[in-house]
């Protein structure tokens, strides 16, 4: 095929991937391959959307498979199927994203201002990745201008149906920030009702809960904690909000918690929080939650690059624990790392090659005067001899308990 395709023998690529389908050889590939001949020779555009249409009834209900031939149907000038096929692909998995985001593109393309509402209520209810504020604020503007268009058309039925699906998706059933002051960091771990846990390390858990942002000192505007429950599993909720390291303004946060926002039920509530002791644990309960079952399984290999964070940006003194007032705290953070890497299997010894000189050294310095008559000269000579040269073996530290290379063991020694 490739011999072929670069010889320009487009006829030759189409009629060998069609032998091969019709004798039960297919496989994906072909369809993305026999596309793109027919488009290069000029075959009508329908014939092409089928074919990309039959790689995604090879690959049955594939959601993967699904956005890969919607984004070829795409370049293939198939606007209008692709955007069927990223409403197909958002039924059958209503929690990933990616079908609203790339049909808001197309629909605002098309002007199809319908499907524009229903890409922005899904990217509002669904897209919570790294740079999920910015897809908010695009949908966002996207339906108001949407509703807009629709009214200056006289769709006024339209338009309320739009703006209602907003609405609703602007929902939340439980939402908490915490907020303080100070050249510290706070972090909020937060237990939901079917035992999930959402937190900085799991920013997004199966019982809906969300780690919006996750602030640190010194500067003010992002010394908070947020985190959003759109649709939560009603039962009680614990709040673990741990003081990691640094100082806080007169050990002092405050907690503001919002239950259903957006609704006529909507509540605010806000606690003061003292630290007297290292962490604090708030329990609140939210009767009316609107999920009845956990949310799938996050895909590693896709939240890893969608919903990538920020690292914390902590200095050496922070980590080491003397910019905190109880430093064991950070030495059992480095105590459990290196239990984890023990258990990893990882290299316990790493060496340290250092270069030694052996003789006869002299430093020199020269000042010149200002009337440049004088020059005085500063000697550091230093003299360097090795005397002897103890062997050490890395496995267990030589034999010798005491860490000590040289004394007790046989490995001190060399013998």
């Amino acid at each position: 095929m490739l011999q072929l395709h670069a010889a320009g023998q487009h006829e030759h690529v189409i009629a060998a991937i069609e032998a091969a389908l019709i004798h039960g050889q297919a496989q994906p590939w072909m369809y993305e391959t026999l596309a793109l001949s027919m488009q290069i020779t000029g075959r009508p555009k329908d014939e092409v959307e089928r074919v990309l249409l039959s790689r995604v009834d090879f690959t049955a209900a594939d959601v993967d498979s699904m956005l890969y031939s919607a984004a070829y149907l795409t370049r293939f000038g198939g606007e209008t199927l692709a955007l069927r096929l990223y409403r197909q692909a958002s039924r059958l998995a209503p929690t990933r994203h990616e079908p609203y985001v790339m049909g808001l593109k197309l629909a605002l393309k098309q002007k199809d201002y319908d499907t524009v509402g229903w890409a922005a209520a899904g990217i509002i209810t669904s897209a919570w990745t790294g740079n999920h504020k910015q897809l908010h604020r695009e949908a966002e503007d996207a339906a108001l201008e949407a509703e807009q268009k629709l009214r200056q058309a006289g769709k006024t039925e339209q338009a309320d149906k739009l703006k209602t699906a907003m609405a609703a998706a602007r929902v939340r059933d439980l939402v908490v920030r915490l907020t303080w002051a100070g050249v510290g960091d706070l972090d909020v771990v937060v237990e939901e009702p079917p035992g999930t846990i959402c937190s900085f390390d799991n920013p997004q858990s199966r019982g809906g809960g969300v780690l919006m942002h996750d602030g640190y000192g010194p500067t003010q505007d992002n010394c908070y904690e947020e985190y959003a429950c759109p649709r939560g599993v009603p039962g009680n909720y614990r709040l673990r909000i741990k003081h990691v390291w640094g100082n806080i303004v007169g050990r002092r946060a405050q907690l503001v918690v919002i239950r259903y926002q957006g609704t006529e039920r909507e509540t605010v509530r806000k606690y003061p929080i003292v630290f007297d002791r290292r962490e604090k644990v708030i329990r609140l309960a939210l009767k009316q939650g609107r999920r009845t079952e956990l949310a799938p399984a996050r895909r590693r290999d896709n939240g890893a690059k969608l919903s990538q964070r920020v690292p914390r940006r902590r200095s050496l003194l922070q980590m080491t624990g003397r910019l905190n007032p109880d430093s064991r705290l950070a030495g059992q953070r480095f105590g459990a790392s290196r239990q984890q890497l023990g258990r990893a299997g990882n290299v316990g010894f790493r060496p340290v090659i250092s270069v030694l000189s052996e003789g006869v050294t002299n430093n020199a310095m020269a000042v010149v005067s200002g009337d440049r008559r004088y020059v005085r000269i500063t000697t550091t000579p230093a003299f360097t001899a090795l005397t002897d040269v103890f062997t050490f073996s890395f496995v267990n530290n030589g034999g010798n308990p005491t860490g000590n290379p040289g004394v007790g063991g046989n490995g001190g020694n060399g013998n």
